[in-house]
Parts: structure tokens; sequence; C-alpha cells
């Protein structure tokens, strides 16, 4: 039994050690005279670093911790991380407002001005005003949907007799390259990593890093 154990524990921890050496290493190989290029490497210590360069924006490289959660995926987080990862919200009922609701936008730092506000199935809406207000006519809510810097969210609300909102964004990424991963997802299969639907890096030798 005690040799049982032994073997059971060896063959554990050489599964272990097997997985984790078929998945680090560099991924992405930049063409000569490259304009655009992205790389990541996925080291034996479970840190990552993401290499992104761009014409315009230059190099940049991203830093965090990688995990393996299944045998072809990966879970991401960066060192760095958005002061509000998420969009929450505070509702409640003022008695004088009659069929119509007040909507004020805000992000971590200051209100946001000329966001476009559509609440429910409204075709119309209206911009926010420089202090981030915006009012609309509405009996019942239900959803509000905002859209701004290229961004569209709808927020559903839990309690349809909330005439005034106040609503705080989740920070916007506007830097044209991912500046934060949260609990990101990765699937990696055949060698390659999936890092969306559109960019998937092949493996490459370490000597093709470029940073």
């Amino acid at each position: 039994m005690k040799h049982l154990k032994t073997l059971l524990l060896f063959l554990l921890i050489f599964t272990s050690c097997t997985s984790k050496k078929t998945v680090t290493g560099l991924y992405g190989k930049c063409g000569k005279g490259y304009y655009a290029c992205n790389q990541i490497l996925l080291k034996s210590d479970n840190t990552f670093e993401y290499f992104v360069f761009m014409d315009v924006g230059g190099k940049n490289i991203i830093k965090g911790n990688w995990i393996q959660i299944a045998k072809d995926s990966i879970k991401l987080n960066t060192f760095n991380q958005p002061k509000t990862p998420q969009t929450t919200i505070k509702g409640s009922i003022n008695p004088s407002r009659n069929n119509s609701i007040k909507i004020k936008l805000i992000d971590s730092a200051l209100p946001i001005a000329s966001a476009f506000i559509v609440v429910n199935d409204q075709l119309n809406g209206k911009a926010t005003n420089i202090e981030g207000d915006v009012e609309l006519e509405v009996k019942k809510l239900k959803t509000i949907t905002y859209y701004y810097l290229g961004r569209e969210e709808t927020i559903m609300i839990d309690n349809p007799n909330y005439n005034e909102i106040e609503i705080l964004i989740k920070d916007i990424d506007i830097t044209g390259f991912p500046k934060y991963f949260t609990n990101q997802i990765i699937l990696v299969q055949s060698q390659k990593l999936y890092l969306n639907d559109l960019l998937s890096l092949k493996k490459t030798r370490i000597q093709n890093k470029q940073w």
C-alpha cells in the first residue's frame, strides 16, 4: 500500500509538470519589418508577459499571473486591475416625480457628459448633460442602455418603480490594446493560444521574443 501511494503521488506530480510544460512558452511570431505584432509569454512560475506593438502606439507590455484551469484552458489576471471592474447602480423612488426618470451617469472620477441614454425598448433617447444627468419619460423602468466612446451596455433594473438612478460605469479601455485581464479565460489548443475570436497566436521559439 505504501508503494502504491508513492507511485500515485509520483504520477500526479509528473502529470502536473507535463501539463504545465506543454502550455508554457512563447506564442506569436512577428514578421520582418512588422507594423503590428502580438506575443504572449507564459512562464513556468505562472506569470505572463503580453507584448503588443502598434505602429502608432509603439510597444506595450502587460504583465500578470496565469493558471491552468483545464487541459485546454488557462485564466489570466493582470497585476494592474481596473478601479471599477463592473457597472453598478443606485436607485431610489422620488414621490414627487411622475411618469419620468432622472438618470445620472458617472465613472470613478467624473460625471459623464454626451453619453446617449435609452430606456426600455424606446427608439428615442437623450444625451447626458455636463453633469451627467438626463431625464426621460417612462412609467415603469425595465432597462437602461447607454452608448459612450464605442461602448454599449444594457443594465437590467430590478425595481421598476425606481425613478432616480445613479449609474457608476465600469472602466473604459480606450488605449487600443487590453490594459487589463480579469479572470480572462483563454483557450490553448493544438499549439495555439486563442485570445479572442479574431486573434490566435501560434507557439514559437523563445528566440523570436521581441522585448
